[in-house]
C-alpha cells in the first residue's frame, strides 16, 4: 500500500483551489461535471478565496492565479488575502487524518500479529503444563516445540523478496525470476538441474556436454517423462487361470499380509492411511463388495501394489515378515503374485481400472488414493506421473478444506490435516524440481494444524496384533514425520532467504546463514530420544561392503533389536539423518555459487561455508547402509536422482575452477562418493529415460 503524505491541516496544502476542484470533479451532480468535448460548464459556486478588487467591487470571481479574469481585463494588481479555515476545510482535515491513522495501523499489522501469536502460543504452552489439559494433547503439542514448529509462526518477518516468493512460490515457469531486482539480487535456482545453467558452471565444464544439453533443451526433464511409453494396460491374473473375478477368490492370508508389510514399511514414514480404520471398515467394505468399483477397493488394491513392493523390500533386507517367528525372511506361500515387472502392477491397474468411476469424489478416501498412487509412481520412478496423482490430492484436500467447517480435533478433521501435509511437502519436493504448475495448497499452510495422530476408535473392533512393528510405541513414527514437517519448513526458509546471488559479493548475509544453520540444529538437538542420531560430522567412505550391517557413512545409531523389526524403522532413521545433511548442504549452496562467479571476492568464512557444504554432501544414508541392499523401498529416488545430478557437477567445477583456493575445499574422498553417486544413477537410469539422459550427460565429463 502507498501512503499518502499526511499534513497537520489542509490550509498548509500548496493550492487550495486543487481542493475546491477535486471536490468538483467527484460531485455527483451531471451539471457541475464536464460537458462532451471537453468544454467547461460556468462554475455555479461561491468563491472560497476572492481577490480584494473583486470583494470590493463585490463581484463574482473566477479565483485564476496570478490574476482573476476581473483584474486582468481591467489591468489591475490582484491580490488574494491568506484565506480562514472552513467548516468544509475542517472535515476534509479530519478524514485525511482519519485516513493516515488507518494506513498506519494496516502496515503495522504483520508484527502486530506476528507478536500477538508468539503471546498467545506462550500462553498456550504455559497453559498445557496445568494439571487439567489433557496429557496426549500436551505430549502433542510438547513434541511439536520440541521439534521447532510452536515458532513458525513466530519467526522473523519475510522479506519483500520473500513475501513474493511466497505468493508466486513454485510458479516459476510462468513467472521467472527476474535478471536482478532493484537492489542487484539476482535468484538461484534451487532446482539441483538448474546447476548446469549457472554461468560459473558452463564456463568450467567440457564444451561437449554444455553443446549436449542445450540440444537438448531447458525441460529436456519434463520433456523425456512426458512422451515415455505408459504403464502396461493389460492385468494378468493370480493364479493365470483364475480369469476376470480372480480378486474374489484371493486368500484372505495374502490379501492381509500385503496390508500387513505395507503398514510396516511405506505408511510409517508416510502416514496416509489409519491403520485402525482399514482394517475395521475399509477392508472389510472391498471385500463385501468383492472388490466392485467402490473407492475402498480402490485404496485397498493400491495398498496391495504397494505391498508387493513391500514384500521385494523385506526380501532385499533379509527381514522377517510381519507375524513370522522366524529371524529371516521366508517366502510366504502366495510370493509369486510379486513376480511382475513393476511388481503390484496387477493390483494397480484394477484400481486405475475402477477409478474412472469415481474419479469426481474429493473426500477423505479419494484423496489417499490418490496419495497411494503418488506412492507407487514415485517407487517405480515415473515423477511425471507422480505430480499428476499429487495434484489431483490437493485437489482433493483444497476441496475439503475450503468452504467447510473442520474440527481438526475429531478424528476425520485429524485425518484430513494428516493427508494435506503429506501431499504438501511431497508437491514442493516436485515442483521445486520439475518447476510444474502449483496447486496452490500452500496458502493453507497456516490454517491447518499439524496433525495430532488422533487414534481411531470403534466398539468391538480391537487392532490386530499380528503385526511385530505395534509393539513399538507408535509416537516413533509420528514424531518422524512431524520432524519431517518441521525439516521442510526449515528447508523453504532456506530457500526464501538465501538463495540470491549479488555481484558486489555482499550476499549471502553471513547473520541470515547463522540463524537458518541455528534453527537447522536446534532440530536435531531437540529430536525425541528415539529420534537422535550422532552430531559427528560426517566422513568420506571409502568402503563398498555390501554386508547387512549399516555403512559407517550413514554415522547412524544401529540398534539390532529395532533394525529387526521392519525396514520402515532402518529408512526412517536413515532419512533424518540424511535431511540434516541435505539441508546443511543446501545452506552452503549459494556459496558455491558465488565461488563459481566470483571467487575473486571470497572470504575466509566464505571458503568455510563452501567447505562445510560439500562436507555436507557426500555420504548420504540413502546411498549406503541398507539401501545397499533393500533399494525397493528407497524414498523420493527421483529427487534424490536430482540431487546427485547437481552434486557431480559442482565437485567437478570445484575441482576444475582456476582458484586454487577452492581446491582445498574439497574433503577427502570425494571421488570415491563421485562413484557411489554416479552407481546410483546407474541403477535408476534403467527405470526413467530422464535420470539416464543426466547420466548420458554425466558421462561426457
Amino acid at each position: 500500500m502507498s501512503k499518502r503524505p499526511y499534513p497537520g491541516s489542509l490550509s498548509h496544502l500548496d493550492s487550495p483551489e486543487l481542493i475546491d476542484s477535486a471536490l468538483h470533479d467527484l460531485s455527483p451532480d451531471p451539471e457541475q461535471n464536464h460537458a462532451s468535448g471537453g468544454a467547461k460548464k460556468p462554475r455555479n459556486f461561491i468563491a472560497t478565496v476572492a481577490c480584494e478588487n473583486c470583494r470590493l467591487k463585490k463581484t463574482r470571481c473566477d479565483e485564476s492565479r496570478p490574476k482573476c479574469g476581473l483584474c486582468k481585463s481591467l489591468g489591475l494588481d490582484c491580490v488574494y488575502n491568506e484565506r480562514k479555515t472552513s467548516k468544509r476545510d475542517h472535515s476534509l482535515s479530519l478524514i485525511m487524518s482519519t485516513l493516515h491513522r488507518l494506513e498506519t495501523k494496516l502496515e503495522n499489522v504483520p508484527t502486530a500479529i506476528s507478536s500477538e501469536i508468539q503471546s498467545l502460543r506462550g500462553q498456550m504452552s504455559h497453559g498445557l503444563q496445568t494439571p487439567d489439559a489433557p496429557r496426549s494433547q500436551a505430549r502433542h503439542d510438547r513434541g511439536i516445540s520440541r521439534l521447532g514448529l510452536q515458532d513458525y509462526f513466530s519467526s522473523q518477518n519475510p522479506t519483500p523478496e520473500a513475501m513474493r516468493l511466497d505468493d508466486l512460490d513454485h510458479d516459476e515457469h510462468n513467472h521467472p525470476p527476474n535478471p536482478a531486482d532493484s537492489k542487484g539480487l539476482v535468484s538461484i535456482s534451487f532446482s539441483q538441474h538448474g546447476v548446469i545453467s549457472w554461468q560459473g558452471v558452463q564456463e568450467i565444464i567440457p564444451r561437449r556436454l554444455l553443446e549436449a544439453h542445450e540440444n537438448l533443451g531447458k525441460t529436456y526433464v519434463i520433456d523425456l517423462e512426458m512422451k515415455r511409453a505408459q504403464l502396461p494396460m493389460y492385468i494378468c491374473p493370480f493364479p493365470a487361470q483364475a480369469g476376470d473375478n480372480w480378486l474374489e477368490a484371493l486368500p484372505l492370508a495374502m490379501v492381509k499380509g500385503l496390508s500387513d508389510v505395507f503398514f510396516t514399511t511405506f505408511n510409517p514414514f508416510t502416514p496416509i492411511i489409519d491403520k485402525n480404520f482399514y482394517y475395521a471398515f475399509t477392508l472389510g467394505a472391498a471385500i463385501e463388495s468383492n472388490f466392485g468399483y467402490t473407492i475402498e477397493t480402490c485404496v485397498v488394491l493400491n495398498i496391495m501394489a504397494l505391498g508387493c513392493i513391500a514384500i521385494h523390500a523385506y526380501q532385499e533386507g533379509n527381514y522377517p515378515l510381519p507375524g513370522s517367528r522366524s529371524d529371516r525372511f521366508e517366502p510366504p506361500e502366495w510370493m509369486g503374485v510379486i513376480y511382475e515387472e513393476p511388481p503390484g502392477l496387477r493390483f494397480f491397474n484394477e484400481a486405475r481400472q475402477r477409478i474412472g468411476f469415481l474419479m469426481c469424489d474429493n473426500d477423505v478416501q479419494s484423496c489417499q488414493f490418490y496419495l497411494l498412487s503418488f506412492v507407487y509412481y514415485s517407487q517405480i520412478l515415473r515423477p511425471m506421473d507422480s505430480w499428476a496423482m499429487i495434484h489431483r490430492a490437493a485437489t482433493c484436500c483444497l476441496s475439503m478444506l475450503t468452504n467447510h467447517d473442520v474440527h481438526f480435533d475429531e478424528w476425520e478433521g485429524d485425518m484430513k490435516s494428516r493427508v494435506y501435509w503429506n501431499c504438501l511437502m511431497n508437491e514442493t519436493i516436485l515442483v521445486q524440481e520439475l518447476h510444474v504448475p502449483p496447486s496452490g495448497l500452500s496458502r493453507l499452510e497456516e490454517y491447518v494444524p499439524i496433525p495430532k495422530f488422533i487414534s481411531f476408535e470403534s466398539t468391538g473392533f480391537a487392532a490386530s496384533r499380528s503385526i511385530s512393528l505395534e509393539e513399538i510405541d507408535d509416537s516413533f513414527f509420528q514424531y518422524h514425520f512431524l520432524a519431517q514437517v518441521a525439516h521442510r519448513i526449515i528447508l523453504t526458509r532456506i530457500r526464501h532467504s538465501l538463495y540470491f546471488h549479488s555481484d558486489s559479493g555482499t550476499f549471502p548475509h553471513p547473520a541470515v546463514n547463522a540463524e537458518l544453520r541455528h534453527q537447522l540444529e536446534q532440530w536435531r538437538i531437540n529430536l525425541p530420544t528415539a529420534l537422535q542420531f550422532p552430531d559427528a560430522p560426517p566422513t568420506a567412505s571409502t568402503s563398498t561392503d555390501t554386508s547387512a550391517s549399516p555403512s559407517p557413512a550413514s554415522r547412524l545409531p544401529f540398534d539390532p533389536t529395532r533394525h529387526a523389526l521392519s525396514p520402515a524403522i532402518a529408512v526412517s532413521e536413515a532419512m533424518l539423518r540424511g535431511r540434516y545433511m541435505i539441508a546443511n548442504f543446501h545452506i552452503g549452496r549459494p556459496y558455491l555459487y558465488k565461488a563459481l562467479h566470483i571467487p575473486g571476492a571470497l572470504t575466509d568464512k566464505d571458503l568455510e561455508q563452501i567447505r562445510s557444504g560439500l562436507l555436507n554432501a557426500m555420504n548420504w544414508p540413502i546411498v549406503g547402509g541398507i539401501f545397499r541392499r533393500m533399494k525397493s523401498c528407497i524414498p523420493l529416488k527421483f529427487a534424490f536422482c536430482s540431487q546427485f545430478f547437481g552434486q557431480i557437477l559442482l565437485f567437478y567445477c570445484i575441482s576444475h575452477s582456476p582458484d586454487t583456493r577452492l581446491h582445498e575445499t574439497l574433503p577427502a574422498g570425494w571421488e570415491q562418493w563421485n562413484q557411489e553417486m554416479l552407481r546410483f544413477l546407474e541403477d535408476c537410469a534403467q527405470y526413467s529415460p530422464a535420470v539416464a539422459k543426466d547420466l548420458e550427460l554425466l558421462q561426457e565429463l
